[in-house]
């Protein structure tokens, strides 16, 4: 968790974003990805709702990235590459809230439910999804979340 909450007060106000992967329910990999919300026209290629994408279009590009993240595609595929090669299995999508709480918001659970499908045809199981909030910087929160047909449930994480 300590490398998790690291990685969000790096990036502070901005949001991070990376996986965990391991093996037998057990994470012992972190690939951090690099968050491409603010770069021009990102956006427009995820899956946000008519009303994000309105509020992200009028936000200069740091502000875009305070509230949302993209996941940079190649890093993304890059890190299952190293996961296939090491045997790893994808375990976690985690990203932080730098101004919100440590529980999904409307958006993550709809992007997540979008990704239902994409997991699997990538031969990725469907992962926990984690948060990691920074609204109290001294005590950040960190939590866990199967998100499954667009349904929260709390989620536990065995990390290394």
């Amino acid at each position: 968790m300590n490398d998790l909450v690291a990685h969000a007060r790096q990036l502070d106000p901005y949001e991070c974003c990376g996986f965990l992967a391991g093996t037998d329910k057990t994470v012992t990999r972190l690939y951090r990805i690099k968050n491409v919300v603010s770069l021009d026209g990102a956006s427009e290629a995820a899956s946000f709702d008519e009303a994000k994408m309105n509020h992200l279009s009028q936000l200069s590009p740091e502000e875009r990235a305070e509230i949302a993240f993209i996941m940079d595609a190649q890093e993304m595929f890059q890190a299952v590459k190293d996961m296939r090669k090491h045997g790893l299995t994808l375990q976690v999508v985690y990203h932080s809230h730098p101004h919100d709480p440590a529980r999904p918001s409307v958006t993550d659970i709809k992007i997540a439910n979008e990704w239902e499908e994409n997991w699997s045809r990538l031969n990725l199981s469907l992962p926990i999804y984690m948060l990691i909030s920074l609204m109290d910087k001294a005590r950040p929160d960190v939590r866990a979340y199967w998100i499954k047909n667009a349904s929260v449930s709390s989620a536990d994480v065995v990390t290394l």
